[in-house]
């Protein structure tokens, strides 16, 4: 292999981690949001509980 391929093949390795680690952060965006709104529902359903159980 030569030294021009091998910077190639770096630089090829170097765009899909860079790719993959941008979709791994926009997952974890999109997890944090769902969470957040689960939180949301979650905190509304144990008032409507409290409400219910006065």
């Amino acid at each position: 292999m030569t030294k021009q391929e091998k910077e190639l093949l770096e630089d090829e390795f170097m765009k899909t981690l860079k790719m993959g680690l941008q979709v791994a952060n926009v997952q974890a965006d999109m997890l944090e949001a769902d969470m957040n709104e689960l939180d949301k529902k979650m905190t509304k359903l144990d008032d409507d509980l409290d409400e219910a159980n006065k």
